[in-house]
């Protein structure tokens, strides 16, 4: 027997060696390996959302994000139309219940909360939200006035701590002061996440030039609106339909609700990729999701290049067959959030 021992490593050996030499398969930044991404964000729960912003989203087949005051007159009078805009795939996140902020003559003012008050403007709202719309995707909040803390000022650098693990306990994700830049996702902080200049009775042109500035390095560029065709801190709703215009007939931007962008920014930062199997027709990996997966269940696009003498590849997400696309830079597929193994298969 030991005279074929070296033979047996001979075999075995090139065909462990090959499999550990597979390429693994990337996360592209965007689904679809898109450019750059967009969110639309829509501040304080206002008639002019109800009544413009809605309809001219629906209109173009995109998607924003309505940060709500759920102590305000139109998220109380209104349920059923809140529940018809997240029912079109709108996402409803947070603005607190009272909007405490701390401008000056601001009311409430902020400089006037305790650590309890601004947890009950943080619970409450997220409690009201949830027992409205019944989701379990998780929330997302966006600070009053962009104002991270509270309390009167020889406090506010220390309460900044205590008012982001508050906020942590019941929303994913949190949009904070307009920076005027677009975000880099691999720097991104879920609970700090910064914004595009504050469109506020700009134009067309002018929202354009914002978003002329994410589409380069794979950024992500967040919209804050306040009133569209009317209300407060208004833009018109010419210059949203313009603008929603452009980016449904540029399919190369990714519009996405502000929690979809961090879901995908957050699982491809997480996601861990391990060859387990390959010869000469397939190749086999594990994946494996570590965030919670009620949250965090967006699909990831996978990139993969594939061998020079496989002339076609199937692919298999837990043994479902995936819909997939080729281009210069290998195949491209859409895999469901917490898939175990991914397999390509050569066709011949």
């Amino acid at each position: 027997m030991k005279r074929y021992a070296p033979l047996l490593l001979f075999v075995i050996l090139p065909l462990v060696a090959w499999g550990q030499s597979a390429p693994l398969p990337k996360v592209t930044p965007w689904p679809g390996d898109r450019v750059s991404a967009i969110s639309l964000t829509f501040d304080d729960a206002l008639p002019t959302h109800l009544a413009n912003a809605g309809p001219i989203l629906k209109k173009h087949h995109l998607h924003g994000t309505f940060f709500v005051i759920t102590g305000s007159k139109t998220w109380a009078e209104r349920p059923d139309d809140w529940r018809r805009l997240a029912a079109e795939g709108n996402e409803i996140g947070s603005h607190t219940v009272n909007h405490p902020c701390l401008l000056d003559n601001f009311k409430p003012n902020a400089r006037d909360y305790t650590a309890p008050m601004i947890r009950a403007e943080l619970a409450d709202s997220a409690r009201a939200i949830v027992a409205r719309l019944g989701t379990e995707r998780g929330l997302t909040f966006a600070y009053p006035c962009c104002n991270m803390t509270f309390g009167p000022p020889a406090d506010q650098a220390r309460n900044q701590a205590i008012y982001l693990g508050m906020v942590a306990e019941y929303y994913f994700a949190a949009r904070a002061d307009n920076a005027g830049m677009p975000m880099n996702p691999p720097e991104m902080n879920p609970l700090t996440v910064t914004g595009l200049s504050r469109a506020v009775g700009v134009d067309y042109p002018a929202l354009l030039a914002m978003l002329q500035t994410t589409l380069h390095d794979h950024q992500w560029g967040v919209y804050t609106f306040h009133g569209i065709g009317g209300d407060g801190l208004a833009t018109s709703a010419e210059a949203l339909d313009a603008l929603a215009h452009h980016l449904e007939e540029h399919g190369e931007i990714w519009c996405a609700t502000f929690g979809d962008a961090v879901r995908y920014i957050l699982e491809r930062k997480a996601l861990a990729i391990r060859a387990t199997k390959s010869d000469s027709r397939q190749v086999e990996f594990e994946l494996s999701w570590p965030l919670d997966a009620k949250t965090y269940d967006l699909p990831l696009t996978l990139q993969w290049q594939a061998p020079s003498d496989w002339t076609a590849v199937q692919c298999e997400a837990d043994g479902h067959l995936l819909a997939e696309s080729s281009g210069p830079q290998g195949t491209l597929v859409d895999v469901p959030a917490q898939t175990k193994v991914l397999r390509f298969e050569a066709l011949r």
